[in-house]
């Protein structure tokens, strides 16, 4: 069985892919083929190299100024380019000179790391996809078709995000980015005889959705934005480095969670079951009406979003309300948690809000939606779910989000840790 790694491209998102060959590293995943499009390419030719640690080295340590001979952010709004007024000038010298960014900073960083000698002796079997300029036509490439001198200038070339960056030269022949073609080349590391492919996306949305749910082929996607593909923040980057590596554990059921993380740990199934009941109970109500039955889920609907999930586990709604609850206060998310500590610490949270809780009297609508906080219209549902009568709701679909997080806390609140 031959095993593949694809690695998307994105800029400075690579960081996340560093970050994800961390955990499979610790998972004890090899690789017999990689392939990889633009940071793609060069994250890829390092682990071709088997030279990981150079790989996490870049990445712990790459800057801006690493990057641009004039580092200025690529974001051109007003603001960003009045506080970077003395680099103005010489970038745009720079970059109307070579027609893009004077990236000579970042070409001589790649050219101390990669070893194409030792690439072509590698075991493991590397591949690129750039494209050709002006004519635009694609280039797939293998090592086995490269020269020991120009397997460092391919990867160059498929980086070469023009117009941001300059167009890559090899032997006169002029060559852009490979992401114009095929941003996620799993194509050509099947076509290099890989039977079994872990793909590594840099943004939400899917490169290629027609190869989801194949059986040889696993997805890590990353669970949040990365942000821009041309932002070298220091702290941003760390993050990247970070979200990738618990994305890969939780993508390989390593630890749990979808927007945030938890450890691999037993879901409390009461409360899981009663959140789902709830749910199901509330949404049967809801599309039954005089002489017609609907088909929408709204509080499914509001639980997934951010997620990839199709459907819902029943584990999946006690991850998901308690998902909700963190988001909303504001929880870090690159932290793991303990299931038991975080329902002690939401007890203890509401306890005082438990002793002042009332019923607001929401049908006067027109003074109650200037007047009232978020918080006072939980805390109002969650007065409906605590005390368990039967009485209709009044405008319950306007405030989704603070009703299912009334009635998802509502059974954390009646459930005995001991």
């Amino acid at each position: 069985m031959k095993y593949g790694l694809v690695l998307s491209g994105g800029g400075s998102k690579g960081a996340y892919e560093s970050g994800c060959m961390k955990a499979l590293q610790e998972l004890g995943y090899h690789f017999d083929i990689v392939t990889g499009t633009s940071i793609g390419a060069l994250n890829g030719l390092l682990i071709a190299q088997e030279d990981y640690q150079k790989l996490y080295e870049l990445w712990d340590t790459l800057s801006l100024e690493k990057v641009l001979k004039h580092p200025i952010q690529f974001d051109f709004s007003i603001e960003n380019l009045m506080n970077n007024s003395s680099n103005i000038g010489p970038f745009l010298k720079s970059y109307l000179d070579k027609k893009g960014a004077d990236i000579e900073p970042l070409v001589q960083l790649i050219k101390g790391l990669y070893n194409g000698k030792k690439a072509k002796n590698s075991p493991i079997k590397y591949g690129l996809c750039t494209v050709a300029f002006p004519s635009m036509k694609p280039l797939e490439i293998t090592v086995d078709e490269m020269s020991e001198e120009n397997i460092v200038e391919y990867a160059i070339a498929s980086a070469s995000c023009f117009p941001a960056f300059p167009i890559h030269y090899i032997n006169k022949q002029g060559y852009i980015d490979g992401g114009y073609y095929d941003n996620l080349p799993i194509s050509l590391a099947l076509k290099m005889g890989a039977q079994k492919i872990i793909a590594i996306e840099l943004n939400q949305e899917l490169t290629h959705q027609y190869l989801l749910h194949r059986h040889n082929i696993t997805f890590i996607r990353p669970s949040k934005h990365l942000g821009g593909f041309l932002d070298f923040n220091r702290e941003l980057l760390d993050q990247r480095v970070r979200l990738g590596y618990l994305d890969t554990l939780k993508t390989f059921k390593q630890l749990k969670g979808y927007r945030f993380t938890f450890y691999n740990e037993e879901i409390p199934q009461e409360i899981a079951l009663s959140f789902h009941n709830q749910i199901l109970n509330y949404e049967d109500h809801y599309n039954h009406h005089l002489l017609t039955i609907n088909d929408e889920t709204p509080l499914l609907d509001l639980l997934k979003e951010k997620t990839y999930l199709d459907s819902l586990q029943l584990d999946d709604y006690f991850i998901l309300g308690l998902e909700l609850y963190l988001e909303e206060h504001n929880y870090d998310d690159l932290k793991v948690y303990h299931f038991n500590e975080l329902i002690q610490e939401i007890k203890n949270d509401l306890k005082p809000d438990l002793r002042e809780i009332e019923r607001l009297d929401l049908k006067n609508i027109a003074q109650s939606f200037k007047e009232l906080t978020n918080h006072q219209i939980f805390k109002n549902y969650l007065s409906y779910f605590i005390s368990k009568k039967e009485e209709n709701l009044n405008y319950e679909n306007l405030f989704l989000k603070e009703f299912v997080l009334a009635m998802f806390i509502s059974c954390i609140l009646s459930y005995d840790l001991s």
